[in-house]
């Protein structure tokens, strides 16, 4: 069986030599397809260099990457950004919203640099904005929306392609707790339709509603674990 990612013995090191930091340190581990993982660690773990490994942001020093059957050493610039552009659907903590677009226009931005044809992103990102209940907000600017309203626009800007994978880093992190609650009852829906889901996160109860956790530490990883007990369906229970 292909697994949606494989990273073998995977090292990122900055400043090579005298003073350099192993910001990965020999990180192994594999994510298939459907899983909603949740990597877990504190400031300076990791765990966001691991994120840009993933996401395609940034290459690994040494070692095998793998996603979806195919080395990323192989690919160039362009394959990168096609590759990130067509199969990761980002969301970041601080939103990335451009200030300037309306809600629409910032879920509509990457189908522009997919090529797509106006009526089409009309058409995508309307159904994006509907999907995470914004449908009366799509001509708002950023300045105009609550922390939870941007969030869901760029939960929007993430699914809009339908990509298989959602990589979220942090994204309750700047919002109150019952935004952080509709973010996280999106996250699961996407989850129980099928797409893979990889949460980047410090806090353990957040990682804890993940099917699976993996620990960071130190560029290391530490644990890496299964919680049998959680569904996609039983999350969702709690936000009924």
């Amino acid at each position: 069986m292909t697994h949606l990612i494989e990273l073998k013995d995977a090292y990122k090191i900055y400043n090579p030599g005298e003073n350099e930091v192993h910001a990965l340190d020999g990180v192994s581990l594999t994510i298939d397809y459907g899983d909603f993982v949740a990597i877990v660690g504190q400031s300076g773990s990791g765990k966001s260099t691991l994120m840009n490994m993933l996401g395609l942001l940034d290459v690994v020093t040494s070692g095998t990457y793998i996603l979806d059957g195919r080395d990323i050493k192989d690919m160039d610039d362009d394959e990168l950004s096609t590759i990130r552009n067509e199969k990761i659907g980002f969301i970041f903590q601080g939103f990335n919203l451009i200030p300037s677009l309306t809600a629409q226009g910032n879920v509509e931005l990457p189908l522009i640099y997919r090529g797509m044809k106006a009526d089409e992103r009309h058409e995508l990102s309307t159904q994006a904005l509907k999907r995470v209940g914004l449908e009366k907000r799509m001509n708002h600017l950023p300045s105009q929306m609550s922390g939870g309203q941007q969030q869901r626009v760029a939960i929007a800007r993430a699914v809009a392609a339908k990509p298989p994978v959602i990589l979220a880093d942090e994204p309750t992190g700047n919002l109150d707790s019952a935004s952080g609650k509709e973010v996280m009852k999106i996250i699961n829906e996407l989850w129980n339709e099928g797409k893979s889901i990889i949460l980047i996160t410090h806090d353990d109860k957040i990682a804890e509603k993940a099917h699976r956790v993996i620990r960071i530490s130190d560029g290391k990883v530490i644990e890496d674990y299964v919680n049998e007990n959680i569904t996609a369906e039983g999350n969702l229970k709690e936000y009924e």
